[in-house]
């Protein structure tokens, strides 16, 4: 169990953001230290042999012409070289001599008297005597325990090479000069990569101490508090960008929150309503059902009041399904077939139909022709059905005036069809506007349960006017009436 732990540990470590930007600068600062390391090593090596280099430079120059000449004043070449070894040797550096042929001359004891100084091969010097007439170049050359720095001179008397100096000095002061630096550096290198570790947890928990309090105000958000907003002032132009972003994540997940729970409360006052309505029809044909079963089908009067009260009943609870399995429909979102329909030809289509239904009350048209709008024609008979219906529920049975007027109007948007329906009947509270759409609302029960309606009428309308892409609103008058308009893009 501990192991298992503490390899989680490990691992929620390793993906922690802190523990990562941690890293990954401790491996820009170890490749930095690096760089900055070789760097110095290969400047420090370069300047040094430079110096070397000018000091060996520095003692050929000071064998002229006249100490050259001395040297030739003797005939025995052997005498002559020693003459110069002794002149150019010191006990910081050897000199060997070497004759034009590439043979050795003569040579110092080497440095300090003890070690021998180093030797090329016989081609190496040829090649050096010969190589552009010049021998002024040096080399390094390795030996068992020692490197030095070799450098050449040309010896010469007019236009004849008469051989070749050779100067070297050792090199291992250099060498444990740029080894005692590394120690040096490296030891100093793993001092800054702790001390910038250190400052660097240090500043990174300083700076991603926003980040903590971000992801603190984040665990202890809960579905009651979708209101609360985290602050945009943290002087970190990304943390605000994320706060920001948040924010606005909020603000859409509580809109859609509350937006669901008024659905779910339309949804169980909906559930309700219609269970309630369909209730009541089945309650009255099971009751009358049990009178006829009790005798009364033998009494025709009482049958036949029965029958007609079973039908009755049968009917509303028939209009009633009908109506929700339009809702569930238009729910769907189904697009219905749309043509080019004239709005006129449809209203005169269903003119006699609602005369039938208006009674003794007048229906007055104000049509204008012409008016072309893609749309489903029997909807559109409903939306002119429901809404004419409704209007005839809601006023006088013999001074009731419903009144369809239908022109057609210029907005920003285009020109639009208006379908407009007026009557004079009792109109609608204020308060009620914003609700008729809603399925089973009804602002009067009383007047709504003698005309047979569930307050679905108009919602259907409304969710047809929505399928047709257009605009229903309406405005009412308490004792005046009721006018409402649809707007439905016209085909140009």
């Amino acid at each position: 169990m501990r192991k298992i732990k503490a390899k989680f540990r490990t691992k929620f470590r390793t993906k922690s953001l802190k523990w990562q930007l941690l890293f990954r600068w401790s491996l820009i600062l170890m490749l930095l230290l690096i760089i900055m390391g070789i760097s110095q090593y290969f400047i420090t090596r370069s300047y040094l042999l430079s110096g070397k280099n000018q000091v060996l430079e520095a003692r050929l120059h000071d064998l002229d012409k006249d100490d050259v000449q001395d040297s030739k004043s003797s005939n025995n070449p052997k005498l002559k070289a020693e003459f110069l070894v002794k002149l150019i040797f010191d006990r910081n550096t050897s000199v060997v001599i070497v004759d034009k042929k590439g043979e050795i001359i003569s040579e110092s004891k080497g440095i300090n008297g003890d070690v021998a100084p180093p030797h090329l091969s016989r081609e190496e010097y040829k090649k050096l005597i010969y190589e552009n007439g010049k021998g002024e170049n040096y080399k390094i050359v390795n030996l068992s325990d020692n490197t030095d720095m070799i450098k050449f001179k040309i010896i010469s008397s007019l236009s004849r090479t008469l051989g070749l100096v050779q100067i070297s000095t050792t090199l291992n002061p250099i060498n444990i000069m740029l080894l005692n630096q590394i120690y040096f550096y490296i030891g100093a290198s793993i001092v800054l990569i702790i001390l910038g570790i250190l400052i660097g947890r240090s500043v990174l928990k300083y700076t991603l101490k926003p980040l903590y309090n971000l992801t603190n105000s984040l665990e202890r958000v809960t579905v009651g508090e979708l209101n609360m907003r985290l602050p945009v002032d943290n002087k970190q132009i990304e943390i605000d960008s994320l706060s920001c972003a948040f924010n606005r994540m909020f603000n859409r997940i509580e809109i859609s929150f509350e937006k669901e729970q008024y659905i779910m409360g339309k949804m169980q006052r909906f559930i309700s309503d219609a269970s309630h309505e369909m209730r009541t029809p089945l309650t009255s044909i099971h009751g009358f059902v049990e009178v006829l079963q009790r005798g009364a089908a033998k009494n025709e009067k009482q049958l036949d009041l029965a029958l007609n009260s079973i039908l009755t009943e049968s009917e509303r609870l028939t209009k009633l399904v009908n109506e929700l399995l339009m809702l569930t429909k238009l729910d769907q979102e189904i697009k219905p077939e749309m043509k080019n329909e004239n709005i006129k030809e449809i209203i005169e289509e269903v003119y006699p139909q609602l005369q039938i239904l208006a009674g003794e009350r007048i229906i007055d048209l104000e049509l204008k022709d012409n008016l072309l709008v893609r749309a489903n024609r029997n909807q559109i008979k409903q939306v002119i059905y429901n809404l004419v219906q409704n209007a005839i529920h809601h006023t006088d049975e013999k001074n009731g005036v419903v009144s369809i007027s239908l022109n057609s109007i210029d907005r920003p948007s285009g020109f639009f069809m208006v379908l407009k329906i007026k009557d004079n009947g009792v109109g609608i509270p204020k308060k009620d506007l914003k609700e008729i759409f809603d399925r089973f609302f009804r602002s009067d029960n009383h007047r709504s349960r003698k005309s047979g309606g569930y307050g679905l009428g108009l919602s259907i309308v409304k969710s047809i006017v929505d399928a047709h892409q257009g605009e229903i609103s309406v405005c009412s008058e308490l004792n005046k009436g009721t006018s409402f308009s649809i707007f439905i893009r016209l085909v140009e």
